[in-house]
């Protein structure tokens, strides 16, 4: 590790990364990654020019049993105007190690870079240890379009980024029931119902049917968004979200998304378009 500014190029856009602790990251044992350092006491900052976007992908060290979910929070601040909290929930990973060190999952995020030179300053605000593994690629995010839902108990308005988007809720005696053309992919996104007044993390689980058979069960652990909330909505909060993903064969496909258990969640789906 050392403390000396570096370049990449990112596909013509230029990137500074300043201070660079970098860590070697192994994956499967032969491949390593190269990631850098941020922790409570050193933020990262990169200088980028734009339009183009910037993948940002996160690990941290992994501590306990193997089990479970742990969740961090990284502060992203832009050119010392605009602020924003990035919440992510990981789980263990089997294949990745810093040295001696057990790591989890990588998760991500995107930053749509405007036109112009940018500075994006990272700041490690929440997380189970004092470090955060970064990695910077230049990718844009896949493009998707919100699949409309055929039934469902209601519709929720979730304010998201300054913008409302659209859920569908499910509850545990009415599934949200979805038509789509395939073959593609289908990307479901959920929020549990948080009541107002709840501390504790929640468990809640979804099940996939198509013509009364299980497809897909998906277990999640719900806490609180702190970033998001339902419009005109005070009973309850929405919680962190939860994707996951279904290759639709070629055909149509008529799903049901099934809450097994809570007093309510809110589904949108989104078909990825090539």
């Amino acid at each position: 590790m050392n403390n000396l500014f570096f370049l990449i190029i990112f596909v013509g856009q230029l990137v500074n990364i300043s201070p660079q602790y970098e860590a070697k990251i192994k994956i499967h044992t032969t491949k390593d990654e190269s990631y850098t350092i941020l922790t409570k006491n050193q933020p990262v900052e990169i200088k980028v020019s734009g339009p183009t976007w910037i993948r940002v992908y996160t690990r941290i060290p992994w501590t306990g049993e193997r089990k479970g979910t742990k969740a961090y929070k990284i502060i992203l601040q832009e050119d010392d105007i605009k602020e924003k909290f990035i919440t992510r929930e990981t789980e263990y990973s089997s294949v990745a190690r810093l040295d001696k060190i057990r790591l989890s999952k990588w998760r991500s995020f995107y930053i749509n870079v405007p036109q112009g030179l940018h500075t994006y300053r990272f700041i490690h605000w929440r997380a189970p240890s004092d470090t955060i593994l970064i990695k910077f690629t230049s990718e844009s995010p896949g493009r998707w379009q919100d699949i409309p839902a055929l039934s469902y108990n209601k519709t929720l308005d979730v304010i998201e980024d300054e913008k409302i988007i659209n859920y569908y809720e499910a509850t545990i005696d009415k599934p949200v029931v979805i038509e789509i053309e395939g073959p593609k992919k289908l990307k479901i996104t959920s929020r549990l119902h948080i009541p107002a007044n709840a501390r504790a993390d929640q468990l809640y689980t979804i099940t996939v049917k198509e013509k009364g058979k299980t497809l897909k069960i998906q277990n999640f652990r719900a806490y609180r968004s702190e970033t998001v909330e339902y419009n005109k909505q005070t009973d309850f909060i929405p919680s962190n979200p939860h994707t996951f993903y279904l290759n639709v064969r070629k055909g149509t496909h008529r799903y049901e998304f099934w809450l097994n258990n809570g007093t309510g969640c809110g589904l949108r789906f989104m078909a990825e378009i090539k």
